[in-house]
């Protein structure tokens, strides 16, 4: 990796009335970015301080306190996209920030990405401008932070790198948040009271094949979670592709299971999620935007990796979070699908998975 230039201080308060921060990617990133989100209000608490991410996401930033507007990135056809960087121009933010942290795949595999960051950043006239210098985006920059080494870009978590970009000293310092509203909780708690014994929530979704849980896994582990914990609440929570797999998991558990078990597949916006795992004692999921909203609320997680990344880079920061994974020889691979047969969450057995989950809400006493 070529040598990266010292980084110089950010410009005062005094210069920065408007920031716009760039963050078009998914669930989970907008989430880990949150934490920089905290950092660059610390630094400049006085600013406007407005996040630009793709429409169906505004929900995930919108009462969020460290951000004073949430404006939505658009695309469309040639005109729209020329008109959208007109708006840009006009809005005459001070300060640009790219939240797009890289990780080790991404230096490399995403250089369309940051290719588009840099025209929007160019087209927002923005008088500085910070970013990680990345190719595509060094030399449209003020302030270009550098690229973290490979051994770091394999084992740091992208909250750290992405609070390092603002702020290197605070690593640690600030949490990820989901943004939860009175309706939200009360909302919650009609639909699960108090309980009286364990309540679990699951998710098994992925944008990405390359994470899921095989099927088969899936209704097993539910079957056996049914009868070592048989007054335990299981709380299903996704998105509407998920569906089918809720109705065969009803099918698939006894009488007594079904009438505790809380298929909320579709039904649930972020907030409402939030306030779902708030109310719960743990959660099993996926690498997944699910898992770091349970990240956010501070519950007990188990999350089931798989190896077509390095695992240290997306997993929860919370302390109360063990990570399942099993390393094979093919990764990481970085690849979405994987194309033989997607061993390395084969090898997630149910009961290892339901092992870690019981140590987890009920540790041995010594």
């Amino acid at each position: 990796m070529t040598a990266q230039p010292t980084r110089s201080a950010l410009p005062s308060g005094a210069e920065i009335h408007k920031v716009a921060c760039l963050m078009i990617n998914g669930i989970g990133d907008i989430i880990c970015v949150t934490p920089a989100l905290q950092a660059l209000r610390a630094r400049y608490p006085d600013a406007e301080i407005s996040v630009i991410v793709r429409p169906h996401l505004r929900a995930l930033l919108t009462d969020n306190p460290y951000v004073s507007r949430v404006l939505s990135y658009e695309v469309g056809a040639a005109w729209k996209r020329l008109a959208y960087l007109f708006r840009l121009r006009r809005e005459g933010f001070d300060l640009w920030v790219d939240l797009h942290a890289p990780t080790f795949n991404t230096v490399s595999s995403n250089q369309r990405d940051f290719l588009r960051n840099a025209l929007l950043m160019w087209a927002s006239g923005a008088r500085y401008r910070l970013a990680y210098g990345l190719p595509p985006l060094a030399r449209h920059l003020t302030h270009a932070v550098p690229v973290p080494n490979e051994a770091t870009l394999k084992t740091e978590n992208i909250v750290d790198t992405t609070v390092a970009l603002i702020d290197p000293a605070a690593r640690g310092r600030y949490h990820k948040f989901v943004p939860t509203s009175d309706a939200d909780r009360a909302w919650a708690a009609h639909l699960l009271p108090a309980p009286s014994a364990r309540r679990l929530a699951l998710f098994f979704g992925s944008r990405q094949a390359a994470d899921l849980w095989p099927e088969t896994h899936i209704l097993e582990f539910v079957s056996l979670l049914a009868r070592h914990l048989p007054n335990a609440e299981i709380v299903l929570i996704g998105g509407e592709h998920e569906t089918g797999l809720a109705r065969r998991l009803e099918t698939a558990l006894a009488a007594p299971a079904t009438a505790r078990f809380h298929n909320l597949i579709g039904k649930t916006s972020f907030g409402q999620t939030a306030a779902v795992l708030e109310r719960c004692h743990a959660f099993l999921g996926t690498d997944s935007g699910a898992t770091h909203i349970a990240d956010a609320v501070g519950i007990p997680i188990v999350a089931l990796f798989s190896s077509k990344n390095y695992p240290a880079i997306w997993q929860p920061v919370s302390t109360r979070a063990v990570v399942l994974n099993h390393p094979v020889a093919c990764g990481p691979c970085f690849k979405a699908d994987c194309p033989i047969g997607n061993e390395c969450m084969q090898l997630l057995s149910p009961h290892e998975v339901l092992d870690t989950l019981l140590q987890l809400i009920d540790p041995p006493r010594h």
